[in-house]
């Protein structure tokens, strides 16, 4: 597959399966159901507000909204 061709996927972890010590296990279960899956980058991110906020925008306003976003900090 040339470089043109190749797919990029954004995986998120979230906070509940990073207390849990999920991480390399979400990791793996994706190697195993993609076959040729490569990782060419990971980075852990603290969520602030201000990009919770800017992640999930369109459920803004929705009753579980408020919640959403403490979850995700």
């Amino acid at each position: 597959m040339s470089e043109q061709e190749l797919e990029q996927t954004l995986v998120l972890i979230k906070p509940d399966a990073m207390k849990n010590s999920l991480t390399g296990y979400v990791l793996s279960l994706l190697s195993e159901f993609h076959s040729g899956l490569h990782y060419s980058a990971a980075k852990v991110v603290h969520v602030d507000k201000m990009l919770a906020e800017e992640h999930y925008g369109e459920h803004k306003g929705k009753i579980f909204y408020p919640s959403l976003i403490k979850f995700i900090m």
